[in-house]
């Protein structure tokens, strides 16, 4: 018995059985709930260019997706970005090389949980290992840093690293090992701007991310934004436990405390100076303790100090991104990369663009290959 369709013709039953045009046509009815023109022609267009070619290969209905089509396609793309690699002019960068597969991924996922296949092929490392990297066919200055999730880890690894032997060998001060741990934490988790985690020295209404902007049960920070207005971002469960050791390890007499702290000892050290009722004169070893007893608010580490950091974290470490040195940035647009991966609408809201047009300019590649393609399609339909 084949799939019933609805009034448009597409099928609401997608079965292992059911041909995999009727199941491309299914899962573009399924993304277009809500979701933007631009982006569903995107799915049609590219999923569509998927299921022809696993057509030429043999496969018919959903049950015939195997890995090895999945493999060819990874490597069909691969071999798009290194065209583009030897000239800028044609192919497909390596970041749309994954946002392509990412959207096949969601076309076999969507297979997978209506059980018209019993695995996700598209999951399987033979697969995902065919993929080019994603640097592959970006060029001089339109070369932009994003995370990788490797480096992403592999930095946050190593801090942890770093300020648990902090604490065992104590040839680092805990306090600022935990805040440098919980500050690549934050910056790699929670998708928000250097500007508005770190105090910016031109921008008097830009003090730095305050612990009463923090709710570590909700796990969200409370921003204020690119647009001059404050704003809710998420923090996922990584930046939280790591923001949640920090904050017992300062111990913050108040929440007027900065999460991030500076640790430039003569700015300290003015606080101490300035404040009134205060006779003793602070030391390294004693400035920290004269701001909690005195209850003194530190000043925030500034946006050039957390780059400053990075920088040396990342030096350290040995940690880099295509043997660049992380940048603060870096973080925000690698998440959101991945995010893009999934969804648009997913990446928009974490990244708190205005409008998923925007995420789509961020994200995306205007490469000339695509937009022939795209044109050359709305022609010929």
């Amino acid at each position: 018995m084949s799939p019933q369709p609805d009034r448009t013709g597409v099928p609401t039953d997608v079965r292992p059985n059911t041909s995999l045009d009727d199941a491309l046509a299914a899962f573009v009815a399924h993304v277009s709930k809500g979701d933007s023109g631009r982006h569903r022609g995107e799915v049609a267009r590219v999923v569509g260019d998927f299921v022809g070619r696993v057509g030429d290969r043999g496969a018919v209905t959903a049950a015939d997706l195997s890995v090895g089509h999945l493999e060819s396609y990874a490597s069909h793309l691969a071999r798009r970005a290194w065209a583009r690699e030897e000239d800028a002019g044609t192919g497909i960068t390596g970041r749309t090389a994954h946002q392509y597969f990412a959207l096949v991924r969601s076309f076999c996922t969507f297979l997978l949980e209506r059980d018209a296949i019993e695995f996700n092929p598209a999951k399987s490392a033979v697969a995902t290992g065919a993929l080019p990297d994603r640097s592959i066919g970006v060029r001089g200055d339109d070369r932009e840093q994003f995370w990788s999730a490797d480096t992403r880890e592999a930095i946050v690894r190593w801090t942890d690293w770093r300020a648990e032997d902090a604490l065992d060998r104590g040839w680092l001060d805990p306090p600022r090992a935990t805040r440098d741990r919980a500050l690549v934490a934050v910056l790699s988790y929670s998708g928000a701007r250097g500007a508005e985690l770190f105090r910016d020295p031109q921008n008097d209404r830009r003090q730095g991310l305050r612990w009463r902007h923090v709710d570590l049960d909700e796990g969200t920070l409370r921003v204020y934004g690119k647009t001059q207005e404050w704003q809710r971002t998420p923090l996922l469960e990584p930046g939280v436990d790591r923001i949640r050791a920090h904050y017992r390890r300062q111990d913050p007499p108040s929440e007027e405390w900065p999460v991030f702290a500076t640790s430039h000892l003569p700015s300290l050290y003015r606080v101490v100076r300035e404040a009134e009722g205060v006779d003793a004169e602070p030391t390294k070893e004693t400035v920290w303790e004269l701001l909690h007893e005195h209850d003194l608010v530190p000043p925030a580490i500034s946006t050039a100090g957390a780059r400053s950091l990075l920088k040396r974290l990342s030096a350290e470490s040995g940690v880099t991104e295509d043997g660049e040195t992380l940048l603060p940035h870096g973080a925000r647009r690698g998440l959101g990369d991945e995010l893009y991966d999934t969804s648009a609408e997913l990446a928009q809201e974490v990244l708190r663009h205005q409008s998923v047009e925007t995420t789509h300019a961020s994200y995306r590649d205007d490469d000339v290959e695509r937009l022939r393609e795209a044109a050359e399609d709305a022609l010929d339909s």
